[in-house]
């Protein structure tokens, strides 16, 4: 019997390169350093159960996700018990970050 043919293989896209501007911007701003504390750990979270540890509302939680999102810094799957979209740190994001934004602000002296 003849298998049927399997369906072609989409290539992924090449990984995106995001200028150092974009990620400071991203850190810049303390409502964004607190979402990445809370995805720290790993674990995906919905947008609503960051909302608190944004500690603000939920449309304006989700502007500052896609600030962290555009900046590669955050990532987006979906939970395959129910749907609904997580959200959870790049893998490489601590990496970046320490190596693009803290190791940067140590050699000045913090200034």
């Amino acid at each position: 019997m003849n298998e049927p043919a399997a369906p072609p293989m989409i290539p992924a896209p090449p990984p995106q390169v995001v200028p150092a501007d974009t990620v400071y911007a991203a850190l810049g701003d303390p409502t964004r350093r607190r979402l990445l504390q809370a995805l720290a750990d790993g674990q995906g979270r919905t947008a609503t159960q960051l909302k608190s540890s944004a500690e603000r509302k939920l449309d304006a939680t989700l502007k500052h996700l896609v600030a962290l999102r555009g900046a590669g810094l955050v990532v987006t799957s979906e939970n395959p018990a129910d749907g609904r979209r997580l959200l959870s740190m790049r893998a490489k994001a601590s990496r970046l970050i320490y190596s693009s934004y803290v190791r940067r602000w140590a050699l000045t002296g913090g200034s």
